[in-house]
């Protein structure tokens, strides 16, 4: 009965329509369908229950900071905390940094209040000490809203408490795998850089660790780089220079929050090797969109593609913005849900993963991965790699090169010198430096006998090894001069000569050095004299040896005076 009602309904609007003049269709009755369906998040970050979601990045379960709270504070922090997002108050990413240094504060005291008492606990913590401007300008603002929920003591205490370092510890620690890499260690990851391209030919994760060695640059401002900020021609700003540009977007000024690829931009000269590996990049990447976006490129489209990313990250930036943000992926190709999450590129810097751009074409496995890296000399182990210990390096480098702080300061992008006063701060470098100049005069001290008399061989370092006695050959004897102290194998010590200027020399107090010296003397007057036919004077290879002569001068002065003492 209900549906031949329904159909005579119909029937009747059917012959309604035919009788009117400018008839209507039937579709055009459907109107706006979806005005009470369950409508996706249209921000980039939002609540899922008391998971902050930022689209693109990690999530943060915030059920232990908000665990103790009551309703009316829980509503309000999470209602507060997005506004003061909308508000530019700061960026995305430094709100998701700050609710983690506040959670990572509260797991063991989780918060009723916010209160002077928690603050007190929570500035126990290097990571919240590190963000407590921003956490306290936050938590002002709540309070503006919501009085009873933050305490003025607490905001007092915050203001008060001292924060952490500018400078990082780290830039000047002797800890062999934290501090700056070595000459030896960074010409060592240069190799391997290279030999890994050779064989995989990877552009994408030799780019990232050759960049990251070449420039000092933070993860982040090779996450955000796009092939628009790599410039030549005319569209360079330092023309005085033939080498083609590369502008690297801001990453971390003081006091300024700014959102994806705002601030200034550095622009620096790039050396032809790195921009021919751009060149094979930009034509990988836009392959890679072309074929997972099923579209074809312009030119102009290009210049907004990533230069670091990956296929299932396009995938999946693409599937947002349709499916979540409602936007279309050919119209917002210069998204930031299309740029790899800098947290990925500081592991490839450090050699823990290769991130190819087509997954399965050639992706070595993480162990194999690891092999790669180099020994270190100094711990005997692979080198432990970070991109701050490249940061740090390269920084050194270039001013043991002599490059002034503020063509530094410009260099690395810092508004002030005070950041680069660790790096200046060498003492290794002051030492070499002055080792330069004062050893042309220390030279003829530094070379001569430094070694330890003895009285008998009871009184060597070894004195029951008969590996380690030295004796000189004189017509046809052979005379015991000393032994030697080294521990391990050493190949001189057939040579008794060589030892004299050896700090591990043990020269025998009774010895016939004398008979040493008067050998060298003569050594020495057949390389001053005229060239005569049989002559022991080498004239490919001119011999001086008057360091050996003040060496054995001077073992023959402490063997006189020790004897004299007995």
């Amino acid at each position: 009965m209900k549906l031949l009602t329904t159909k005579l309904q119909m029937d009747q609007f059917q012959k309604k329509i035919s009788a009117e003049q400018d008839p209507l269709r039937p579709e055009d009755i459907a109107l706006d369908l979806d005005a009470t369906a369950r409508h996706a998040p249209k921000r980039r970050i939002f609540w899922d229950d008391d998971r902050l979601v930022q689209l693109g990045r990690p999530s943060i379960y915030c059920s232990r900071l908000l665990s103790n709270l009551t309703q009316e504070s829980k509503y309000s922090f999470k209602k507060t905390l997005l506004e003061y997002r909308d508000e530019k108050s700061a960026s995305s990413d430094m709100v998701m940094r700050l609710v983690g240094a506040m959670l990572t504060a509260s797991k063991e005291h989780p918060p009723t209040v916010f209160d002077s008492q928690w603050a007190s606990q929570a500035l126990k913590f290097t990571s919240f000490r590190q963000l407590k401007r921003p956490i306290r300008l936050f938590l002002e603002y709540w309070r503006s809203r919501y009085p009873t929920a933050v305490g003025e003591e607490m905001l007092n205490l915050l203001a008060q408490a001292r924060g952490v370092p500018i400078t990082s510890n780290n830039a000047e620690s002797d800890d062999p795998d934290k501090s700056w890499l070595t000459d030896e260690e960074y010409d060592d990851l240069l190799r391997v850089t290279w030999d890994h391209y050779d064989r995989s030919g990877a552009t994408q994760p030799a780019l990232i660790r050759l960049l990251s060695m070449q420039y000092a640059r933070r993860p982040s401002q090779l996450s955000n780089l796009k092939f628009g900020d790599l410039k030549a021609g005319s569209s360079k700003v330092i023309a005085e220079l033939a080498e083609n540009e590369i502008h690297f977007p801001a990453a971390k000024e003081r006091y300024v929050e700014i959102e994806f690829r705002g601030g200034k931009f550095e622009a620096h000269p790039i050396a032809d090797h790195l921009w021919n590996l751009l060149t094979i990049q930009r034509i990988n990447i836009k392959i890679l969109f072309e074929q997972s976006l099923n579209l074809t490129l312009t030119t102009d489209e290009v210049e907004s593609l990533p230069v670091f990313t990956t296929q299932d990250r396009v995938l999946k930036a693409a599937d947002t913005l349709r499916n979540t943000l409602s936007l279309n992926p050919r119209e917002h190709l210069d998204d930031q849900l299309f740029h790899t999450v800098p947290t990925y590129l500081g592991r490839v810097i450090a050699f823990s993963r290769n991130m190819p751009i087509f997954p399965k074409r050639g992706n070595l496995t993480p162990e194999s991965t690891r092999s790669l890296l180099p020994v270190s000399r100094r711990t005997g182990k692979p080198i432990l790699l970070t991109a701050i210990r490249l940061r740090h390096t390269r920084i050194r480098q270039l001013a043991r090169q002599g490059v002034p702080k503020p063509i530094l300061s410009y260099w690395l992008g810092h508004n002030d010198d005070d950041a680069l006063k660790s790096y200046f701060n060498d003492p290794a470098e002051k030492a070499r430096q002055i080792d330069e100049r004062i050893s042309p005069g220390l030279a003829p001290i530094a070379q001569a006998f430094h070694g330890r008399i003895i009285a008998s061989d009871e009184e060597a370092t070894h004195p029951s090894d008969p590996l380690k006695r030295l004796e000189l050959a004189k017509d046809g004897f052979l005379s015991y001069v000393g032994r030697c102290g080294k521990f391990s194998f050493c190949a001189t010590t057939s040579i008794p000569i060589p030892c004299y200027r050896c700090r591990n020399f043990e020269p025998l107090v009774t010895a016939p050095h004398e008979e040493v010296l008067e050998a060298l003397r003569y050594r020495q007057a057949q390389e001053q004299e005229v060239i005569k036919p049989g002559s022991l004077r080498n004239l490919l290879i001119p011999i001086d040896l008057s360091t050996d002569i003040r060496a054995v001068e001077r073992c023959i002065a402490l063997c006189k005076a020790k004897r004299e003492q007995e």
